[in-house]
């Protein structure tokens, strides 16, 4: 299930603004309870915030949690 686990942390880091900030100023505790292999938790610690602010940027507001603009 861990491929699974994968999909549901990048889907949380580009529409989750408060699991983003979570995930790139405190890794271990964002990832805490998700079931990842060694090698798929090295892999999202090497995603880079810029990278994730920048995509997430250019989605719709009303699919993100966060900032809402009306």
């Amino acid at each position: 299930m861990s491929q699974q686990a994968v999909e549901q942390i990048v889907g949380r880091l580009v529409t989750d603004e408060k699991f983003r900030k979570l995930f790139f100023s405190n890794p271990e505790e964002a990832l805490k309870g998700y079931d990842l292999t060694p090698d798929e938790r090295k892999a999202l610690l090497k995603i880079k915030a810029e990278d994730v602010e920048g995509f997430s940027g250019k989605l719709d507001k009303r699919i993100t949690k966060g900032k809402m603009i009306l």
